[in-house]
């Protein structure tokens, strides 16, 4: 079947043979056994995950090594590389949370791990013909998990973001392996989609099953080819029947718990519940009627309501015993409605595309929606529901479904992003990632499931989307997108199934629909801070920023809260950090960036360069009379100058190859003897403010920065689209002390001056480009664009037109400056002509595309230490045009 996947042969090219040799993927019943087993232990590897995405991941891990520490001290030889895939998904997630190489270097290694595993479990499985699926052969389930570990070994690779060529080259080859593995199951699960909703159907008309011995409820779905599920139960049945049986009811009640979230809040007591974190502080987002967002505080009034209380005590009756399922139908099926399998059909269709979206699959659906548990009020109610598709599908079905949806779903987002610094890598995989396809697969896994994978394709979304780096450009909006229709938004909460149509529109309109998926997720994990710090991103996506500093710094005052992962703790403190850089609360923000040296380990150097930047802008501010609380002016000014110049002179000596702490630095991505590439940026702008110092002898350290260091930063992680309009005029001023005296936005005038040195032209191109974007998101569009090509690019653009390629002065003082000026320029010529009425909406994407065009000309004359994250930004503006311009509008 699956050919082509590996040169080398392995069970990934024996499946075919598997199908010729078998009529019907079911199991002879000395194969039983073994069967259960696997499936019991792949819902352990989903609990202990699960444990994981509620920040117990010691408890998960525990629970993993226990698992397999019981495999290696009993006779069976039956491999579980399940557990070794599941302990790889965690250590990743801590890995790409703090970055940090020695987790990072632990789950490459487990995830290589992995790897191996799923190769020898899928041989396996082929060997002893252990058929856990109805519609796919053996080992199918360990092609997913094989391309599952291979794609995130591959992230990490990727995600070194100082690594050189050959590391990039290995990783995009074994991105290549991930692809052409989740590729071919992907197309298969599209040729077999009719089987399998035809076999749903028979499973639904069956209905769940009862143990005639325990009365508890059973389903057959986890065992193809079990005498039970085409026959009755008769009382005569064996011991080893009896036993079979109780595995079915285990396996159902361990499925059933996970997906109404029951399955890890069996010790809920001795963790605290963010939901009252949240709401006792007063934070509360508004509702999605009227802004499209979250209102986690009357989520939790609706928890503590009679209705839903009367739903949780429905959950808590459930767990031990299920009634009231004799009407779901009778056990057995009627000759001619025999379930059927997929042999004949997998070999039918080699040439469908990846793009083509699976729109009707019906995997495991989410848990019981929002609405009919709050008003059921009866347990009959929420029986009802129990005929619902996510008790009819197998644990194998649903795993290999959300996690094939998954992985292809974020290696087309990856490839799409691959910035074209490194395109000539690129070539040697030979191909490109489709962004829409990916996203739209991440959506369905989000919104259709309830597993590990509908959380992380949560997570993908919601840091592609509200994340504090731009993968997507929001800048290139049609007016008919920025209007609010949240009233005709689609209610998420009961969905089973997302339609073509749905995907599309959901889109197109993201932000409608992450805060529904985002409550959910807080719900069911309310001990994660993760899913607090995504509300406070979005939040602060939304310009929110004092409700999402005063939501982060609410629960890290609260000495009842704890944070078991360390990265995730870093990770709060880093963005609220940053927030508070937007808001200009610099002590508040260099509090946070120097605490996160004595908590994490990812770039020291640059943690105290941000402390410095902060409260140097801080001494601006009390120099300018912005800061109305300061009492003490001249203590004051004293205290601040002296904590700028400490710390940025501290932070070279943490970059390694530089500075006395070279050998205590264990931070950086890419490892302790590489610099990273915010390194390079710090030394080089601290190298200018040295040379100054030469020239200008007298003066204090301080008084030899130019333009201010933290609004170059603020714009690095998108912070101008997040201010309000007090912080935005504020920015305008901050960045003014530096200017050349009667120069146009300098604080600097005739009877007024700050500044000691002069403005050179660099650093003053430096401050006209960040204010012009404040300017921009103030709404002053044309006076932001006029100081843009007056005091930016007319100091490098030579000449050109749109019919003449432009030629460009060479300037390396800030080289990440001259292509991103170019590509800022696009935007605020879209903004410009879609506030009239009577744009051509085709002329101007080509003059969009014109501008965006130059950028990349100018950014791929050389490597610079922002080249990636410069490279990404134009890339996500180049692909929105391209999008449009391919869109019939």
């Amino acid at each position: 079947m699956f050919r082509g996947l590996r040169p080398k042969k392995s069970f990934l090219s024996l499946s075919s043979s598997q199908s010729n040799e078998s009529d019907c993927y079911t199991n002879k019943p000395s194969a039983y056994d073994k069967v259960i087993q696997q499936v019991n232990d792949f819902e352990i590897a989903l609990k202990a995950m699960d444990y994981l995405l509620d920040d117990r991941s010691k408890r998960g891990i525990s629970m993993l090594h226990e698992e397999r520490k019981k495999r290696g001290a009993s006779n069976s030889n039956q491999p579980a590389a399940i557990f070794t895939l599941a302990l790889g998904v965690t250590e990743f997630i801590e890995a790409t949370l703090g970055f940090e190489p020695e987790v990072m270097s632990r789950a490459h290694n487990t995830l290589s791990e992995a790897e191996n595993d799923s190769l020898e479990n899928g041989k396996y499985n082929v060997k002893h013909k252990l058929a856990t699926s109805f519609i796919y052969p053996p080992g199918t389930e360990f092609q997913v998990t094989y391309a599952e570990s291979t794609l995130l070994n591959a992230l990490l690779m990727l995600l070194h973001e100082n690594n050189g060529m050959v590391e990039g080259a290995k990783a995009l080859l074994k991105l290549r392996r991930a692809y052409q593995t989740l590729d071919s199951i992907y197309k298969k699960t599209k040729e077999v989609e009719p089987l399998f909703n035809k076999n749903l159907a028979k499973f639904k008309k069956q209905g769940i099953q009862r143990n005639p011995y325990t009365g508890a409820n059973i389903s057959a779905v986890d065992l193809p080819g079990y005498a039970s599920s085409s026959e009755k139960v008769s009382s005569e049945t064996p011991t080893n029947d009896l036993e079979l049986l109780e595995s079915l009811e285990k396996i159902y009640q361990l499925r059933k718990s996970r997906i109404e979230g029951l399955n890890i809040q069996d010790d809920t007591s001795q963790y605290v519940d963010l939901y009252a974190s949240s709401s006792g502080s007063g934070v509360s987002l508004p509702s999605s009627a009227k802004d499209n967002s979250l209102n986690l505080h009357q989520v939790q009034q609706r928890q503590h309501s009679p209705s839903a209380q009367a739903g949780n005590s429905i959950f808590r009756n459930l767990r031990n015993n299920d009634e009231h399922h004799n009407e779901l139908g009778d056990s057995s099926l009627d000759s001619d409605e025999e379930f059927q399998d997929a042999s004949d059909d997998l070999s039918k269709q080699d040439d469908l595309k990846p793009s083509h979206i699976d729109t009707g699959l019906s995997v495991s659906s989410l848990k019981i929606s929002e609405s009919e548990l709050y008003e059921s009020g009866s347990e009959s109610n929420f029986h009802n529901n129990e005929d619902n598709n996510y008790l009819h599908v197998s644990t194998t079905d649903e795993f290999i479904h959300s996690g094939v949806q998954l992985c292809f779903g974020i290696l087309q987002v990856v490839l799409s992003l691959i910035p074209p610094t490194i395109g000539k890598v690129l070539s040697i995989v030979g191909f490109r990632g489709d962004r829409d396809t990916g996203l739209k697969l991440l959506w369905k896994t989000a919104i259709t499931t309830r597993n590990i994978h509908s959380e992380l394709a949560l997570l993908c979304l919601l840091v592609f989307y509200d994340g504090p780096l731009q993968f997507i450009d929001n800048g290139y909006q049609l007016p008919d997108e920025v209007e609010d229709n949240s009233e005709s938004a689609i209610n998420l909460s009961s969905k089973t199934s997302v339609t073509e149509n749905e995907l599309q529109n959901i889109s197109k309109f993201p932000d409608r629909y992450t805060p529904q998926l985002l409550l959910k997720a807080r719900k069911t994990f309310p001990h994660n801070a993760l899913w607090l710090l995504e509300e406070g991103r979005m939040l602060a996506s939304k310009g929110h920023l004092e409700k999402a500093t005063h939501l982060m710094q609410s629960f890290s005052d609260d000495p009842n809260n704890k944070i078991e992962m360390e990265q995730i703790e870093a990770l709060l403190c880093f963005d609220r950090a940053m927030m508070y850089a937007f808001r200009h609360d610099y002590e508040l923000a260099a509090r946070d960036f120097i605490h996160l040296t004595e908590i994490n380990s990812w770039s020291k150097s640059l943690y105290l360069y941000f402390a410095a930047s902060c409260y140097l802008a801080k001494w601006r501010m009390i120099q300018l009379d912005l800061d109305e609380d300061i009492k003490d002016k001249e203590s004051e000014l004293k205290k601040y100058a002296s904590e700028a110049e400490k710390y940025f002179k501290e932070s070279p000596k943490y970059v390694p190859g530089h500075g006395s702490y070279t050998a205590n630095k264990k931070g950086g991505i890419g490892g302790g003897n590489k610099q990273m590439p915010f390194d390079k940026f710090l030394l080089r702008k601290l190298s200018h403010v040295a040379e100054r110092q030469k020239k200008y002898p007298d003066l204090s350290y301080i008084d030899c920065f130019g333009t201010s260091p933290i609004h170059e930063l603020v714009y690095f992680w998108n912070g101008f689209n997040r201010m309000t309009e007090r912080e935005l005029n504020l920015s305008l001023k901050i960045l003014g002390y530096s200017g050349a005296s009667d120069s146009v936005l300098s604080e600097n005038q005739q009877n007024r001056n700050f500044a000691k040195i002069e403005e050179t032209e660099d650093e003053a191109m430096i401050r006209y480009f960040l204010q012009s974007i404040s300017l921009r998101s103030l709404g002053k569009i044309s006076e932001g664009l006029s100081i843009l090509d007056s005091e930016v690019l007319s100091k490098y653009v030579l000449q050109g037109s749109q019919n003449l390629p432009f030629k460009y002065n060479r300037m390396t003082y800030s080289p990440y400056l001259y292509p991103t000026a170019l590509y800022e320029k696009s935007v605020f010529i879209w903004l410009l002509r879609t506030s009239k009425s009577d744009f051509d909406i085709r002329h101007l994407i080509k003059e969009s595309k014109f501008w965006v065009k130059n950028a990349e000309t100018v950014s791929n004359v050389g490597d610079y230490e922002l080249s990636n994250r410069t490279s990404m930004k134009i890339k996500a503006a180049a692909d929105r045009l391209a999008q449009l311009d391919s869109t019939d509008l």
